[in-house]
């Protein structure tokens, strides 16, 4: 049998879902709900590291994509990103031409949302200070500039060692804490809270995401979206009680490829 598809409605594109997907949409939602559930399934990238595991052979087999810490390849003419009096963590450096070649190699193909050149630079507040979510900065620059390492100031905050990633597509569906998928059952939550549990069942939950749908239990921006997730343990990352951060953009922002007003999440144990 093969697989069925939705469209995803980023890009209006047919993208294959998983035959226990498909099914369990049809068994929960019925007839006349099912194909607007399947609407609100979208792409997105697991980044997964891509370091020696000891046997000789790379932990993950896609296109490398980029890093997670690591020294900067921020531009001169670029100041580190502060917050507050201190300055920001590099989280990740993502080469945006990687990016776009997983999404067309490993997945279905079509229009990428993200530039296409250059790399996106995730920095955020690491004390987590800022609990509105403007702990965070994310830059597109050029590619090409040479490493600049953390700058002084952070204390006794080491710098994340670099973690190189590689990227392969992946379905991604909502949770019950998202309203796009709650409103779609008004009478009845229930069905939302079941279908968020196959969802977990049947798709992958990586713990590097890019787009796609928050995957936490973190609280969701109103207008937003993930831009990235990031497991603090897959970051070799050590922020206490908080065991996952995000980054959020607006549908509009993303079109935009602007990345100033960029919002910032987190979960804590």
């Amino acid at each position: 049998m093969s697989e069925p598809l939705c469209t995803d409605p980023a890009d209006d594109l047919l993208v294959p879902m998983p035959y226990a997907v498909y099914a369990a949409i049809r068994e929960r939602a019925g007839e006349r709900t099912a194909p607007l559930v399947d609407r609100l399934l979208r792409s997105s990238l697991a980044l997964t590291p891509a370091l020696d595991d000891g046997s000789g052979e790379e932990a993950a087999a896609g296109p490398a994509v980029g890093l997670l810490g690591g020294p900067a390849a921020l531009p001169a003419d670029v100041a580190w990103p502060r917050h507050g009096e201190h300055p920001m963590q590099l989280l990740a450096q993502l080469d945006c031409a990687g990016l776009a070649e997983a999404h067309r190699t490993t997945g279905p193909g079509g229009p990428w949302p993200l530039p296409a050149d250059g790399l996106l630079l995730f920095f955020h507040d690491d004390l987590f200070s800022d609990y509105a979510g403007h702990g965070c900065c994310v830059l597109h620059v050029p590619a090409g500039a040479p490493p600049r390492p953390e700058p002084a100031g952070r204390g006794e905050f080491a710098p994340l060692a670099a973690v190189p990633l590689r990227a392969d597509w992946a379905l991604s569906a909502p949770s019950y804490q998202d309203r796009e998928l709650e409103d779609l059952f008004p009478d009845d939550f229930m069905v939302a809270l079941d279908l968020a549990s196959d969802f977990r069942d049947h798709l992958p939950g990586p713990d590097v995401r890019v787009l796609g749908w928050c995957d936490t239990d973190t609280g969701r921006h109103e207008g937003h979206r993930p831009l990235l997730q990031v497991e603090a343990s897959a970051a070799g990352a050590h922020w206490g009680e908080t065991v996952n951060v995000s980054f959020w953009i607006t549908d509009e922002d993303l079109a935009a490829g602007r990345f100033d007003r960029v919002r910032h999440g987190m979960e804590v144990a």
